[in-house]
């Protein structure tokens, strides 16, 4: 089996393992009400952050790890064309999912350590909590270079995870060490901005379902509790 092929199936395997476990409501605001302000908390924190960078709606922008699209759907609806929108994934299923309901965005099924892109062919990259889903260290590197090099001097690379993992078996959080490491900040990039999002899960789920006019309070009176962070790098001009 190719290296491709064992990570499509780990991914598969990772995805199928999560939703078994935790249900398939499980970031469903509709049907899952501990959700609604977890998702508010996390997309304040990307907004707030496009602000900083002052985000043009004709930038070209790769979302890696983009499963079927959600975070591209969040940009169309922020007012960017899908024609400036692409997404790679290394899970079939996903990419299959998120043609079939964006067919006018960019969508590839690749591996994100030895993406096709040309080099500088992009405004942005990001993610959405893929890297702390992977524990192996040279994969994180891989991705991460290769997110540095298709950025044009000058691009952005939007990092949307956590930064907290409490020694949990299959997660490793990107905390500012992780990311300094895997994306040479001070040599490759530099930090632009840091925006606190969600709460961690089990508190930010429960204030979500049961107390949820306490939520935004707690993230400002109590910041180390807020677990998701939305991370700002720009690439270095050559």
């Amino acid at each position: 089996m190719s290296v491709a092929a064992t990570r499509q199936k780990q991914t598969a395997e990772w995805y199928e393992d999560y939703y078994t476990t935790k249900g398939d409501d499980r970031n469903d605001p509709l049907r899952n009400p501990g959700v609604l302000f977890q998702n508010l908390a996390f997309e304040k924190s990307i907004v707030e952050a496009l602000r900083t960078i002052r985000l043009d709606k004709t930038w070209d922008i790769l979302d890696v790890g983009c499963g079927a699209g959600f975070s591209m759907l969040r940009l169309l609806s922020y007012g960017l064309e899908p024609e400036h929108l692409y997404g790679i994934d290394i899970a079939q299923d996903r990419i299959t999912r998120g043609r079939r309901r964006q067919p006018a965005l960019n969508f590839t099924l690749g591996d994100a350590t030895a993406m096709e892109y040309p080099s500088n062919r992009f405004d942005l990259a990001m993610e959405s909590t893929m890297f702390v889903q992977i524990t192996d260290e040279t994969m994180a590197g891989g991705i991460a270079r290769e997110m540095v090099r298709v950025v044009k001097p000058g691009g952005y690379i939007m990092l949307t995870d956590w930064r907290y993992s409490f020694g949990r078996p299959g997660y490793y959080a990107l905390s500012p060490q992780r990311i300094a490491s895997l994306f040479g900040v001070g040599t490759s990039t530099r930090v632009v901005c840091v925006r606190k999002g969600a709460l961690l899960p089990p508190l930010g789920r429960a204030l979500s379902r049961y107390l949820p006019t306490l939520y935004f309070p707690l993230c400002r009176v109590l910041p180390f509790l807020v677990g998701q962070v939305t991370v700002v790098l720009q690439k270095v001009s050559a």
